[in-house]
Order: structure tokens, then sequence, then C-alpha cells
């Protein structure tokens, strides 16, 4: 069962922002397109269809990047390892870059 997520609501990313204002602001891809990913020792890498994006995209994306690592198993991995504030630090390099 799909549960419909009107414009009002929070937006799924993590942002704490209403959809219509977050995500729904961003140009959609194409269903039938497929996008492919990886690891490699620089990163994660994603090809994804579409045009270039924009820096508030790119930015918009790092955002909803860093909560998700905040809300995900790794973060509490990170803080036991270097501390709150070092955990933090550190996050800030987890960025969404145009490559």
């Amino acid at each position: 069962m799909k549960v419909k997520i009107g414009r009002n609501d929070p937006c799924p990313c993590g942002s704490g922002k209403k959809l219509k204002k977050c995500c729904e602001t961003l140009p959609a891809s194409p269903a039938s397109a497929a996008s492919y990913s990886w690891m490699a020792p620089d990163g994660v890498h994603v090809v994804a269809p579409g045009g270039p994006l924009t820096p508030a995209a790119w930015d918009h994306l790092t955002q909803t990047y860093q909560n998700q690592v905040r809300q995900s198993p790794m973060w509490k991995q990170m803080v036991q390892e270097f501390g709150k504030a070092k955990a933090a630090e550190r996050l800030k390099e987890f960025q969404v870059k145009p490559g």
C-alpha cells in the first residue's frame, strides 16, 4: 500500500521543511530513466538522468545527505570513535559535489 504524501506534509528527506518548500521544488527525473551508483575510494558516485543542478540543489542534497547520516548507525559509530564535536566536524566533509 502506497501512502500519499501531501505538499504540506514534512519532506521525507528529513530536512524538517514542508515537501512543497523542499524536494518538490527539485526537477523531477523521468520515471523510466535509470540511475547508477557505486562506491570508490574517494566516495560514493551517482550518475542520474537530467540536466545540471544549480548550486542551491547541490547544497540541498548535501544537507539531506548529512541529515541521513545523522539518523544512521554510522553517526553513532562516528560519535563513539571521535566524540560529538569531532564527528560533527568530520560530517561537514560529507558533501555532494559535481563530478
